[in-house]
């Protein structure tokens, strides 16, 4: 009996020296290239994954004006501050199709599903040029502009709204209301406001892409990251986690 438990104990203790491997597996985005991700991965990466995460937001319906011009991607500023393109993906709810807006004159709140995406990281980047290049994505002279590049801002974009909602009063106020109401904060640091605001079309939806200075760089000592914006009759807000950023041991913003 007691020779069978210590054989017992000895399984048991093997297990648990294991057990530690197994529930702090690196994700695939720190343990595999980014040229071997399936599509699948892709998709989570854009969607599912510490820089892009679908979250409801509170809306409040109000008379729409037109939707912005069309626009063929979404991007991030680079280091001339003009609009690097890369391909629109992972639209919430798989359609471009945005919900009914009930009537204009309505103040009823709605929540309303968005994908937010913390867009300069270099996880979204590989995942963009990823889906784009294929298994070229590291070699492509475009795919090696976007990833060679070192962001001179954060930007966040907030993918799912309808245009109609988004540029009330003319695109241009829009963008202006845009920045005096959203903020990205960490506790103890002036909160940032984005120093640009761009709008691109898909369909009847629109990607709001927001561009904040590096004036004070956020760190892994700041925990957490607070984004909040008021996106023409929408209130979204969404809290990072930075210790969750971290790939191959750096913090990917």
């Amino acid at each position: 009996m007691l020779a069978s438990s210590k054989e017992m104990l000895r399984k048991l203790a093997s297990y648990l020296v294991l057990l530690p491997a197994t529930l702090w597996a690196a994700d695939f985005w720190d343990s595999k290239p980014f040229t071997d991700w399936s599509d699948k991965e892709v998709r989570r990466v854009m969607t599912n994954s510490p820089w892009a995460r679908q979250t409801n937001t509170a809306m409040t319906n109000a008379r729409p004006s037109l939707p912005p011009a069309d626009s063929p991607a979404s991007g991030f500023p680079g280091a001339d501050g003009s609009l690097i393109r890369v391909p629109n993906l992972g639209r919430v709810g798989g359609t471009d199709a945005g919900p009914a807006i009930t009537p204009p004159d309505s103040s009823v709140e709605q929540g309303l599903p968005v994908m937010i995406r913390w867009q300069t990281a270099l996880p979204i980047r590989q995942a963009q040029m990823r889906a784009k290049y294929g298994k070229e994505a590291a070699t492509a002279p475009g795919a090696k502009k976007i990833l060679d590049q070192d962001p001179t801002m954060y930007v966040i974009s907030v993918a799912g709204i309808p245009g109609a909602l988004v540029t009330l009063g003319g695109a241009e106020t829009a963008k202006r209301s845009i920045q005096d109401q959203t903020t990205l904060a960490a506790k103890g640091k002036p909160a940032l406001h984005p120093n640009a605001v761009e709008f691109v079309q898909g369909g009847d939806n629109v990607d709001v892409l927001l561009a904040f200075p590096k004036t004070s760089p956020f760190t892994l000592a700041d925990q957490e990251i607070d984004f909040a914006s008021r996106i023409g009759t929408v209130d979204v807000k969404y809290r990072f986690r930075l210790k969750d950023m971290i790939v191959r041991g750096k913090l990917e913003l």
